[in-house]
């Protein structure tokens, strides 16, 4: 009896206590996922060797499972790319839990070994504060596509394992179908059929061998989604050789004989001039239209590659700053000019760096954006992809440090106050898998005597923003200014700065910018927004509309 009731109360407990979590949404809490994942083996090594002690038979998955996770335990490797996050989040989300449900069938015995290895999951999902859901691995096939389309990396190569210069473990043909399975859901044709082609041409191409995928099959497929967006022509190129060299292939021929019966239906119904191009691939989805609004495509370009001519990026240059103490210079970097935006160099130790990660790690949630202007209001958004800790000056002293150094380097007031404040708290970001922010101001307009607390909420607009680089990226994840066309890229201890306001107060809509998508790498970034107030004989309003300003 008492056995029973812990294990109602324990099974109780594992199908109904979810803590809404987005794991995808920060390298950090995948990092603790992963090293959260050699406890659950440690527990289901138990779990065997206890069953095996009793004369239990053993499920063949469990075994073959355990040998495959105890070989990537050894070989364990950071969570960089998204391929990485895909494998970690498959493995929890799906085998872990098949691991789980065979264990606890509702026809077995629930003795102490499953009591003890129900409750490993227990500890750790306590632990971690939630456990990985299929929205999280949904999320991550999103970010791939997204990454695909913002960096156009090889296709082929990406299956292998392999970004750019990055290897990492290769998506299996399984995986690369489920990938596939996934843009078809959300309709997503382009990306399905692209990803699935590539995976055929891999297969014939011997660079898989001993693939579990049918080649027949997959062309099927294949030719099945091309048929349901109604390019029935491709689907009888695609088939025509292979229903030549299969004849006793029933479903093949039939599939053939009905792709051919409807490209013949269409193609008859419109005249010569009006037949579709068959070297035209299909119906392009929304995020590859060429009808792109014009900030997109440029944040996408910026992305990927520096879009300034030779002559604009002649008349940037590097320089050291003076500051109040004549003693303490700054090595600084104009990345822009008109308007002027700065890269300062060295400007924050590691020490601090991992004080500011670390003292946040244990902060944060999920990112939000404004909602309503009027009111204030936040909410979470797929267009801002990363987890938020804020950290104050008061709380954590050594933070007045840095905040006194951001004084010194940009000549404006930064002190923290409860009320009346001169800068906000120190907001420190993890992005997630394929982590980005869309392109925004960080201007609050009406908003911000309405989206602060008491410390901030007369204290007048977001004049300047300072953002540090905790980490180094080695790709993505740059800071881009579409509309001047400006590209910051992430460098560890430099810190970026810009005003967002033009000197008579009004918001400068030029310096919309965005974080580009983090393709390989964790991002950390701390801003350090400057207010208002304060700043009356530090940065004098202007008596003219956009007049530029020409300090620091």
């Amino acid at each position: 009896m008492r056995i029973d009731a812990i294990f109602f109360v324990t099974v109780f407990s594992l199908k109904f206590r979810f803590v809404l979590m987005d794991f995808y949404s920060s390298i950090f809490t995948l990092t603790k996922l992963s090293e959260n994942e050699s406890k659950l083996i440690s527990a289901l090594q138990r779990f065997i060797a206890e069953q095996e002690v009793e004369g239990q038979s053993i499920d063949g998955f469990l075994k073959e499972f355990l040998k495959t996770t105890e070989k990537i335990a050894e070989d364990a490797k950071p969570i960089h790319s998204p391929i990485d996050a895909f494998h970690l989040l498959k493995r929890w989300v799906d085998d872990w839990q098949k691991c789980f449900d065979i264990a606890l069938c509702s026809e077995c015995t629930i003795d102490e070994p499953e009591i003890e290895f129900n409750s490993s999951r227990s500890i750790i999902e306590s632990r971690l504060g939630g456990w990985p859901q299929r929205s999280d691995l949904d999320a991550t096939v999103e970010a791939i596509f997204r990454l695909w389309d913002v960096y156009e990396f090889d296709l082929r190569d990406f299956l292998h394992g392999k970004i750019f210069k990055y290897q990492t473990e290769p998506l299996t043909p399984l995986e690369v179908i489920y990938i596939a399975n996934k843009a078809e859901d959300a309709q997503n044709s382009y990306n399905s059929i692209t990803f699935l082609e590539a995976l055929l041409h891999e297969i014939e191409d011997g660079t898989l061998p001993n693939s579990p995928v049918d080649k027949t099959k997959l062309s099927r497929m294949i030719a099945s989604a091309y048929n349901r967006n109604n390019m029935p022509w491709k689907s009888v190129e695609l088939l025509k050789e292979r229903a030549k060299e299969e004849p006793e292939n029933k479903r093949l021929q039939n599939d053939f004989k009905y792709f051919e019966s409807r490209a013949n239906s269409i193609l008859d119904n419109v005249t010569v001039l009006e037949k579709p191009n068959t070297n035209i691939i299909m119906i392009i989805p929304t995020t590859r239209i060429f009808y792109e609004e014009d900030m997109i495509r440029k944040y996408k370009t910026l992305c990927r590659r520096i879009m300034k001519s030779h002559r604009h990026l002649s008349r940037l240059f590097c320089f050291y700053k003076t500051t109040d103490i004549p003693i303490f210079r700054v090595k600084a970097e104009l990345a822009n000019i008109k308007p002027n935006i700065y890269l300062f160099h060295d400007v924050i130790s590691d020490n601090e760096v991992d004080y500011l990660r670390n003292t946040s790690s244990e902060k944060m949630t999920r990112s939000t954006i404004l909602e309503d202007l009027s009111k204030g209001t936040m909410k979470v958004a797929e267009n801002r992809i990363s987890m938020t800790a804020w950290l104050s000056d008061i709380q954590y002293p050594i933070l007045k440090r840095i905040t006194s150094r951001v004084k010194m380097i940009t000549g404006l007031e930064t002190e923290y106050k409860e009320r009346f404040s001169n800068t906000e708290h120190y907001q420190v970001v993890n992005y997630g898998v394929g982590g980005m922010y869309r392109p925004h101001l960080d201007a609050l307009f009406e908003a911000a005597s309405k989206s602060s607390g008491p410390d901030t909420n007369e204290s007048g607009e977001r004049i300047a923003t300072v953002m540090f680089y905790l980490s180094d990226v080695m790709y993505g994840g740059a800071t881009v200014f579409p509309n001047v066309k400006a590209r910051v890229s992430v460098k560890k201890g430099s810190a970026a700065f810009w005003y967002n306001t033009h000197l008579d107060g009004e918001v400068d809509t030029r310096m919309c910018h965005a974080g580009c998508p983090v393709l390989v790498g964790s991002k950390w970034v701390s801003n350090k927004w400057i207010r208002e107030n304060g700043q009356l004989f530090k940065k004098p309003c202007g008596l003219k509309h956009h007049l530029q300003d020409t300090k620091l």
